[in-house]
């Protein structure tokens, strides 16, 4: 019994190497299963995901840190969306980088490091990725 639960979790394991899965670890890089078992950075990718969120109703994020100079939110809405990006401390937003008024996808780019949290006004189901350009 033993040995087919092993020979079953190692067909398993190599099936889905050869799909060439891959998950983000703590640190927001991505990360790939090789054939072996093993794991390893991805160092194709141009964009590190520093936070993702998803919801339907209006609410502030937690603080994140931006170390590179160039980063993006990217945003998708089923009704409307906008965010406001304010840097801990501070009462008056700093950048309102996306205004969506009507259901879609967009993106925007910044230029600036730092901490900061996002303030959304929402209305509808939206999801919200917020990158950092690695190379």
């Amino acid at each position: 019994m033993k040995n087919l639960l092993l020979v079953t979790l190692l067909f398993l394991l190599l099936v889905s190497a050869s799909f060439g899965l891959t998950a983000v670890a703590e640190n927001g890089k991505t990360v790939i299963l090789n054939a072996n078992g093993t794991w390893k950075y991805d160092t194709t990718s141009e964009w590190r995901v520093v936070r993702s969120y998803t919801g339907s109703s209006s609410k502030n994020t937690d603080a994140f840190v931006i170390t590179g100079s160039t980063w993006r939110i990217r945003a998708k809405t089923e009704v409307l969306l906008q965010i406001y990006l304010y840097r801990p401390g501070e009462e008056v937003f700093c950048e309102a980088p996306l205004m969506m008024g009507e259901a879609g996808e967009d993106e925007s780019y910044l230029y600036m490091k730092g901490t900061f949290y996002c303030s959304f006004i929402a209305v509808g189901k939206y999801e919200v990725i917020i990158e950092e350009k690695v190379k």
